[in-house]
Order: structure tokens, then sequence, then C-alpha cells
């Protein structure tokens, strides 16, 4: 009978690591932990390395919320000019019909998809504006929680409805539509002189944040983003007349 001998593995000193470490054949194995020193540092990097990155995907989420009102404004824009076009004035900011208990109205946002021109606009309560987006500014609803009345975060200039457009005569400098003013009562609403657009870009719980901006769309079409301090509180300014 033939009996093989089994000789133990041998310890061998890795000068190198200063550690002992078990040779099997040709394979070195050597074993360390990480001490809490370096656990403490990884730990630190990694804190670092998402302070870094999350104001950086914060501003990136922000220019995409911002690119989509504006795409909203330019949208609305042109379904406001196509209306203007075809009856010659501004659609009114309440059009009421019918009196006594028979009395119905109709905001601006109803007129326009009555004409085909706009998407159906839903109470902000039906669906918290989601599937419909064309009326609601993301930012907007990052600032503050709309009403659940609310069928859009934005609002049409309160001084432009029903006027004629022949009595525009600077188009390109009178205010059409854009981010709407805001009250914990009524959610957001009608902007005018005295009723300010709520500044919502970036977005913010402050009302009267300096750093915040409000895109508004012109009778023109183009959209254009301003503070809060750049907007005419004069009712006599063009900004709300369309005349110089």
């Amino acid at each position: 009978m033939f009996h093989i001998k089994r000789t133990p593995p041998e310890v061998r000193r890795d000068s190198n690591r200063g550690l002992s470490a078990v040779f099997l054949g040709p394979i070195w194995r050597s074993y360390r932990a990480f001490t809490l020193v370096e656990l403490l540092v990884v730990i630190s990097i990694i804190g670092l390395l998402a302070g870094l990155a999350i104001p950086v995907i914060g501003r990136a989420q922000e220019s995409s919320n911002r690119a989509k009102c504006i795409s909203n404004l330019k949208g609305l824009g042109q379904s406001l000019n196509t209306y203007i076009t075809d009856s010659g004035m501004f659609p009114e900011n309440q059009q009421t019909s019918g009196r006594g208990s028979g009395a119905s109205s109709k905001n601006w946002t109803v007129l326009l998809v009555e004409a085909g021109l706009a998407p159906t606009a839903t109470a902000y309560s039906v669906n918290q504006g989601k599937n419909n987006s064309f009326w609601y500014c993301p930012s907007a609803m990052k600032s503050q929680t709309p009403a659940g009345i609310n069928s859009t975060t934005y609002a049409y200039s309160g001084t432009a409805g029903g006027k004629p457009i022949a009595q525009v005569s600077s188009a390109s400098k009178m205010a059409l539509i854009m981010d709407g003013s805001w009250s914990s009562g009524g959610g957001f609403g009608a902007v005018d002189s005295t009723r300010m657009p709520y500044c919502c870009h970036p977005p913010t719980r402050n009302t009267n944040d300096p750093s915040a901006s409000v895109n508004i769309c012109f009778v023109d079409a183009h959209v254009e983003t301003r503070k809060r301090s750049e907007i005419p509180t004069s009712s006599t300014n063009v900004f709300w007349t369309g005349q110089n």
C-alpha cells in the first residue's frame, strides 16, 4: 500500500505588505481589512462628490423645467395670436352670457379650447397637472401648490382682455401671458400692474425672492425671462397697454 505524504501549506512573510500569507502552490493570498480611518476617508469623499453633484443635477432639472415653461408659453402665444387674428380682438378674461340663474361664464382658457386652439384645460384637483403639462409650468408647481380650481399656472394679462388688436402699437413690448400671480386662497390667478406674477424660476417659496425670475410671452409671441423688479408697476406702461 502506498501512502501520499501531505505537506502543510508553507507560511511566508510578505516583505512588501508586512503581513503573513499562506503560500498555496504558486498563489499568494493575503488578507487585510480596511481601517476605521480609511473608511471615514472613503465616506467623506463620497459625501463631497454627492455635495458637488446634487446642485448640478438641480440646475439641470430647472433648466429643463424652464425650457418646458417657455415652450408652453410660445404655444399659448401662437394660439392666442390665431384667436386675435380671426376675431380682431383679444379674448376676454371672463366672458359672461345669459342672465340670472341661466348665466354662465368662460375664461380665456375655455375660449381657446372651444376655438380648437388648445388642449382641454383640466382643473388641478382632477389630476394634479399630470397628463396636461401644456397648461402647467413645472417650476411653478414646485414653488406653490395650485388651488384645486386652477386649470393652469399661467395668467393672461388683465389689461389685454377684450382689447381690439388695432389699439396695440407695440406688440413686441406688450405682455400677453406669463406665470400667474399667486394667493393662498385662490392659487394661481390673473396678473396686472397691481397683481404681480409669481417669480418661480428657480422654484422658491419666497414671493419676493430677488434671485427668481418670471417667463413672459409678449403679443408677438416671443418669450423673455425677467426679474420681478423689471416688471412695470404703472398701469399706463407699454408693458401693460401695448401703446407707446
